[in-house]
């Protein structure tokens, strides 16, 4: 065999292996460029919550990518460790049975100016030793709400979306279920310019919804 009839097999043979990389061999089950399938699976109201702490600064998250397990209740905790107000909102991600935490607004002073009768209504036994009273004006009366009201900037949460926002020395309770695999992009707000991600990945014991 002459030198051209070698070379025209090889360009034949590295022609073949391309076009059948293309047409079947990717390893990617969406089929897509680096994005993978996404699944939806059931909620698992057995389980425990699974709770993911998100600390936010003016310059950033300091864990920009959150992964959490499809299927499971997420307790979603932001905290504002910076000076100003941050958001944690995941574009895309709808939520199923999403609630915000609503904390009461009671503190030491009420304590000193309420009557037994109004502090025993509000939750607060004052007849009973209490050896950490920070720690119970934070639990007292705990309330999980549909609605989340504006932050000072005027931006207000929406109920089909994943979002939290805190002031500083603050935090922000958002429970939910996220049903749906997949990578979204979170962005704060008040400050575009800091962005992460929450990556909801499948869980080996997770069950798939019917048409996943």
């Amino acid at each position: 065999m002459g030198h051209r009839s070698g070379r025209r097999v090889a360009v034949v043979l590295a022609l073949t292996l391309l076009l059948g990389a293309c047409a079947g061999g990717s390893s990617n089950p969406a089929g897509g460029s680096g994005t993978a399938e996404r699944v939806t699976v059931v909620p698992d109201f057995d389980a425990p919550e699974f709770v993911v702490n998100v600390y936010a600064t003016d310059t950033g998250y300091e864990t920009p990518v959150v992964f959490v397990p499809a299927g499971r209740y997420i307790k979603l905790v932001l905290r504002d460790h910076g000076s100003q107000e941050h958001h944690y909102r995941v574009i895309g991600l709808v939520p199923s049975r999403l609630r915000w935490a609503q904390f009461p607004s009671i503190d030491e002073y009420d304590i000193a100016t309420m009557s037994d009768e109004e502090l025993l209504a509000a939750g607060l036994d004052m007849s009973q030793p209490i050896d950490d009273l920070e720690h119970v004006l934070h639990h007292l009366h705990l309330m999980y709400t549909p609605d989340k009201p504006a932050s000072p900037s005027g931006i207000k949460p929406i109920g089909t979306e994943v979002h939290g926002w805190t002031r500083p020395g603050t935090q922000d309770v958002v429970y939910f279920f996220a049903l749906t695999t997949g990578t979204y992009e979170v962005v704060d707000s008040a400050h575009p310019e800091i962005t992460g991600q929450l990556v909801v990945f499948l869980p080996p014991d997770a069950t798939l919804a019917t048409g996943s």
